[in-house]
């Protein structure tokens, strides 16, 4: 008979030596562990840094938290943990006793916390067949208790209920056979989800015992901790580990590792809990991901031993063996009706001989045939009759669902027909892989390579047991499994933001991908399997198949999802359509309007008055293309005004009138464009989740056709639109009656959208194709707001800055912030801070004290005080919120030392114990709520909330009790509970008060420790947070080998502030130089076909050649692979290419006789020694920019570069005031530079200063 063999998996906490039964090296920098609530709660750094390194079982005094988190799971030795009853303080279990744990070495302790959740049992019963629990003997044990809160209600209480259920759970968890998985839920690796860090074998399961006690209590109580003893030792004997701190270190020196991590399989809950059930299907997924990713990091010089791959083949033998041909006879029979199915295919399993079919078992018992034992109880008359009533189409089409691990709420979707492609019972015995591709675009989609495990896995069963299919799969070139992955591969590309594949990426795609049965992929083989992109057609009224044809910009041909496909032609219609339309008479008063909103210019700093003039003349020729307009992208950098011309737009009573539709697409943008348009606002999911076109349990946007739910608006404003990604925005349109106008609004120079497309940047590219370049930049359908923020005059430099990470021609005289800069020149707005090999804590805390006068020596009384507390008599925080962003730190990272994390953790220790010590108070005497999850926040923490909440309950003056809005990204401060006299226990409640909201009180508490906490801690952001957010001071945080972090990035980084941005840099600070350019550019990696083909070109830098791939659509790319920034330049390019082939470098530092560096716009030396420096002056009519290239042209004659041709070379000038001549430029440089012989130029230039006389 079959031998039923349970897998598990086990959480443990990320630990800096290996889980070797010591503590941390580094303690303080762990900023993983610290998310996990029992880590986050109770370390205490100080102590740890001060036994940094030392053996557990010697640590004195009480061991660190992570010891019961399973840290110990490679320690050679015995660890004693004590333990408390977390009930034993009440009545019903105060002769409960401390029990002392004994954990052996090579041990981990497992708890299967899902299946202890009293929530979860009857579902679990219903699936598991768990004879001795009873419901009578828990309610009597909660009456008992004493607990008059349902909140009190989460883990089963009664001693008898716990022991069944953990005697349920480890039932089938077989010595030498079971296969134990361990995995890390956070990790010092950015957005990697839950990683496989080893495996082994269970080498001995111990059940827990009852709790030890000294007198009776009124129900029993059992322990939880089932003790493991694993076969993995550190040598890589017995098992696998990886080497994860070695990939760490390489990821924190700006290597990407991604290739050498191993992700756990994604299927219901089997890696969350921290003990969970591991499917035989998902074993083998495990094994290979943990295979994969072994011999990855042997690529990158990391050691894994031999023994551990030879022990992985050996495993994945056996694990193919207990996975059999029936992995998803659980949700076969549950569709069958089956009582208990997970319970009834184990059963089924063990009555049926060893590498047999089960489906012989089950169909013997269905048809009446006798079955040995406890099985036959199985197949009722009932059974039997619902099965006699089954076609055999349909039992063959259930057969082969059983072949493959699904769940049966994907069984279900397929015999239901609700899968987003119908897939008939006979469709699916042709082509199993079918389930992906008809489900492609379900909320639940089946996944490519659970099917491919059931149709290419271990030779040996399928030779037994071959799929019962139509025609056979015989070839691992099969078209039907090579059209599944490619399909599947396109869902994955387009989550990283491609919407096209090209046939060259797709064929390296699948190269990279790891399958159970390696697809040699080529363009012969997809040619003669009609597989090639030229093969697909692009029609958006069809269906089928998923996958869909598109074109590059040369005319070859492209992948592209056919729902994409649907998504780009909604876009298109609606643009079109309103585009084609008359457009608005624009009223006589809207200028006056504006100039009322704006007030009077007299009020501006007298040395801003010209350039104020300036920007109200474009603010008016935008608002008047915005009213006219029917289909208008507006487009400027922040602090420029475009909210201000929304809110003037929306006021004017024709427009008023007829309905307006404010939408963001996230809450705080929301909140935000409410605010500052003073308009009622929506974010997109509010607004579409109406009418079914968003599912807020799964996040996904849908595109439905339907014309009779379509919401009808005079104008819709579209705030923050870069964020939204091709769907999103498709739905949007799917959900309109076409308005009077539609108007998107944003900066393309910011993130790109987190999804598919860059929709956004790329109808504000098209629209700006109608522009013909002069200022005001307006043209029908677009306009730019240029004019950026000023002080005293002149252009500020934070924003100086951060236009050279903008993607534009950069101005004239723009290059002198990067001097001030190395200067250490003192700057209002920018000021720039070297580590200078301090940590970055340290460099927070001069920063803050430098910038904000902040001490660490007052318990933290100036801290609160930067964001808003009142701190005479005593320290008060209820008018914090509305000063909370005064100031904020961004990190691009969350982990690191120098993630946010980390910094919210240091800033919180160092300057808010005195808060968190009065919220540790025991007894009645304390007087403000407890400290809240793993961050412990406490009263006066600055926070952030996490989730969007429709209904959050919230207390205020005005309202009372009531419930409201709360958006994902609010940013607040605790300010209660605080106790009063009429209370008669401490408070219980977490308020928060956000910025957006003042006068609320929103109550928040912390929900499954599966789940980030609903609030975090928020002195520190990540840049992706604080996108759509504004402050005064920014602190950006920017640690060494910045080529991780892209463009847009520090674009948004530095764009934050609406006073100062404080740059604190650990590399030189010509580093980001690099990232100015195209090739940091993650816009530009993506491709897209919205409104224009993309053309994917490899491009090189001055650093050398750049393999990274981007759209010369997006960029400008010279022949020859050299990014510029402007058309123009491109032109100039081309010219150089022409006459100085291989002879000129673009941007090439220039650094002068006087120590400062300019940055010419190309560099050309000629064989007879000349060297000439062409700058092109794109911006001469105006009067700041020509006015900077005076100061510039002087520099160069200071140095000896003349247009006549100084001792030091010669300047060269073009401009474009007339137009752009081609003929003319071509025919000037001949003259200037000749076709004769040329030498290289060198790599940074430096010329003495002339002398004067």
């Amino acid at each position: 008979m079959g031998n039923i063999v349970q897998h598990l998996s086990v959480r443990v906490p990320w630990h800096d030596s290996g889980w070797n039964g010591t503590v941390c090296i580094d303690p303080a920098r762990n900023t993983s562990c610290v998310l996990l609530n029992n880590i986050g709660e109770n370390r205490n750094d100080g102590f740890e840094e001060s036994v940094a390194g030392l053996p557990l079982h010697e640590v004195p005094k009480k061991l660190p938290p992570c010891v019961e988190e399973r840290v110990t799971f490679l320690s050679p030795h015995t660890v004693h943990i004590p333990k408390k009853h977390p009930y034993g303080w009440t009545a019903a279990l105060e002769g409960v006793a401390e029990a002392t744990l004994t954990l052996p070495a090579w041990s981990v302790h497992a708890t299967p916390y899902y299946w202890m959740a009293r929530v979860n049992t009857e579902g679990l019963i219903a699936e598991e067949r768990v004879d001795a629990y009873s419901d009578e003997a828990e309610q009597q044990a909660f009456e008992k208790i004493g607990f008059k809160s349902p909140d009190r209600m989460t883990w089963v209480l009664h001693g008898d209920n716990q022991k069944a259920l953990i005697e349920t759970f480890f039932r089938h968890v077989t010595p030498k056979q079971s296969l134990v998985f361990f995995y890390l839920r956070h990790s010092p690796f950015e957005d990697s989800g839950r990683l496989l860090v080893g495996a082994a074998l269970v080498d001995d399961v111990r059940l827990p015992d009852r709790w030890p006690t000294t007198k009776p209590t009124t129900f029993p109580n059992h322990m939880w901790e089932t003790t493991l003893r694993h076969t993995l030792r550190p040598d890589g004997s017995g098992g696998i580990l990886l080497p994860m701190q070695d990939l760490a270190r390489l990821s924190a020196q700006g290597v990407d590792v991604s290739a050498a991590l191993a992700p756990a399989p994604e299927r219901d809950r089997e890696f969350s809990y921290v003990t969970e059930h591991v499917s035989p299907d998902s074993a083998v997924a495990a094994l290979m991901s943990l295979r994969a990713a072994a011999l990855a990091a042997r690529e990158f010089g990391c050691e894994v031993p031999s023994r551990s791959l030879d022990w992985l083949d050996a495993q994945m033998n056996a694990a193919w063996h207990r996975r059999g041909v029936a992995p998803g006879l659980p949700a076969v029979l549950h569709r069958l009706g089956f009582e208990h199915p997970a319970y009834s295919a184990r059963l089924i399993v063990a009555a049926t001989p060893e590498d047999e079919d089960p489906w012989t078992t089950l169909c013997a018992g269905l048809e009446g045939k006798r079955l040995p034992g406890e099985v036959r109880k199985l197949f009722t008359d009932t059974r039997r009759k619902i099965w006699g009533k089954t076609s055999q189409l349909g039992r063959d089409a259930l057969r082969m669902m059983a072949r493959f691990d699904l769940t049966h709420e994907q069984v279900d979707a397929v015999l239901d027909r609700q899968t987003s492609v119908i897939l008939e019972p006979d469709e699916l015995l042709e082509n199993p892989y079918y389930l992906v591709t008809c489900s492609l675009d379900d909320d639940d989609p089946v996944d490519f390579d659970t099917v491919d495990r059931g149709c290419f896995g271990s030779p040996e069963l399928l030779s037994r047991h071959p799929l019962p299919i139509t025609d056979e799969l015989d070839d691992p070139v099969d078209v039907r499994r090579v059209e599944a992955l490619l399909a599947s591969e396109l869902a994955a590309a387009a989550s990283e933001g491609d919407t096209v594949v090209s046939l060259p990426d797709m064929l390296g795609r699948v190269e990279r991908r790891a399958l159970v049965r390696p697809l040699p992929l080529t363009r012969q083989i997809l040619e003669g399997l009609d597989l090639e992109p030229e093969y697909f057609d692009d029609d958006p009224n069809e269906s089928w198949p998923v996958i869909a044809g598109t074109r590059l910009a040369d005319g070859s041909a492209a992948y592209k999802l056919r729902t994409l496909l649907l998504v780009r032609e909604t876009i298109r219609e609606m643009s079109q359509m309103l585009q084609g339309q008359p457009r608005h008479a624009v009223p006589n008063d809207l200028e006056s309007a504006l100039d009322t909103m704006l007030g009077p210019l007299e009020k501006h700093d007298p040395n801003d008055i010209e350039l104020e003039r300036r920007a109200r003349r474009e603010k008016t020729a935008a608002l008047r293309e915005l009213y006219a307009g029917r289909f208008t992208v507006l487009n400027g950098p922040a602090g420029t005004g475009k909210t201000t011309l929304i809110k003037a737009l929306i006021h004017h009573p024709t427009v008023a009138n007829r309905g307006v539709l404010l939408v963001a697409p996230t809450g705080k943008a929301r909140v935000q464009l409410a605010k500052k348009a003073d308009h009622d606002a929506v974010t997109v999911a509010q607004f579409l989740a109406r009418t079914d076109r968003y599912d807020g349990n799964t996040g996904r946007y849908r595109v439905t056709g339907d014309p009779g739910d379509r919401a009808k608006y005079g104008t819709v404003v579209v705030d923050e639109a870069s964020m939204l990604t091709e769907t999103m925005l498709a739905a949007l349109m799917d959900a309109l009656v076409p308005p009077g106008r539609l108007i998107l609004v944003g900066d393309p120079r910011q993130l790109p959208p987190i999804g598919e497309g860059r929709p956004f940047v790329d109808l504000e590219r098209a629209a700006r194709a109608g522009h013909d370049g002069r200022w005001p930049a307006v043209a029908p359908g677009w306009a730019e707001l240029t004019v950026l923020r000023r002080q005293q005059g002149h252009i500020r430099d934070d924003l100086m800055l951060a236009k050279w990470f903008a993607g534009d021609e950069i101005p004239e005289g723009f290059d002198d912030v990067w001097e001030r800069i190395r200067r250490g020149d003192e700057m209002p707005s920018l000021r720039a801070v070297s580590w200078e090999g301090r940590s970055p804590e340290q460099v927070i805390d001069d920063v803050l004290t430098e910038e904000l006068g902040v001490r660490t020596d007052d318990d933290g009384r100036s801290f609160a005080a930067s964001y808003g507390a009142t701190v005479e008599p005593h320290v008060n925080y209820f008018d914090a919120a509305a000063h909370i962003e005064k100031w904020q730190i961004l990190s691009p990272f969350r982990n690191y030392t120098y993630g946010t994390v980390r910094l919210n953790r240091h800033l919180k220790e160092t300057h808010r114990g005195f808060e968190l010590r009065k919220a540790q108070t025991w007894g009645k005497s304390r007087s403000v709520p407890e400290p809240l999850g793993p961050e412990r926040i406490v009263l006066g923490d600055k926070v952030v909330n996490t989730r969007n909440r429709s209904r959050a309950w919230f207390w205020s003056k005005a309202e009372g009790e009531s419930k409201g809005y709360l958006a994902n990204g609010e940013i607040g401060v605790v300010i209660g509970q605080i106790k009063t006299k009429a209370m008669k226990k401490p408070p219980w409640k977490t308020q928060v008060e956000y910025s957006s909201q003042l006068g609320r009180r929103f109550t928040t508490s912390m929900g499954s420790s599966e789940t980030d906490a609903p609030v975090e801690l928020a002195w520190a952001l990540t840049v992706h947070k604080a996108q759509g957010s504004e402050f005064g001071l920014v602190v950006v945080m920017l640690p060494a080998g910045a080529r991780r972090v892209s463009r847009e990035l520090l674009y948004t980084a530095l764009t934050r502030q609406t006073d100062r941005v404080v740059l604190c840099h650990e590399g030189p600070i010509d580093e980001l130089l690099e990232l100015t350019r195209a090739s940091g550019s993650d816009t530009g990696r993506r491709m897209t076909d919205l409104t224009l083909p993309p053309a994917p070109v490899a491009v090189r830098t001055s650093a050398g050649p750049d393999m990274s791939r981007l759209d010369a659509g997006l960029v400008h790319v010279s022949k020859t692979g050299v990014l510029v920034r402007s058309k123009n330049e491109l032109i100039i390019a081309g010219i150089l290419e022409e006459l100085a082939p291989g002879s000129w470098v673009y941007e090439q530092p220039l650094v002068g006789g006087d120590g400062r560096t300019r940055v010419p716009d190309f560099t050309i030396t000629t064989a007879d020694g000349r060297t000439v420096y062409w700058e092109h002056l794109g911006m001469l009519d105006n009067p700041a920019y020509a006015a900077a290239w005076e100061k510039k042209r002087a520099w160069y004659a200071e140095q000896g570069v003349t247009e006549a041709g100084g001792p030091l070379g010669v300047l060269f000038t073009t401009d474009d005031r007339e137009g752009v001549d081609e003929p003319r430029w071509r025919e000037q440089a001949r003259e200037i530079i000749g076709k004769a012989r040329v030498s290289s130029p060198r790599a940074v230039k430096r010329v003495a200063a002339k002398k004067k006389r």
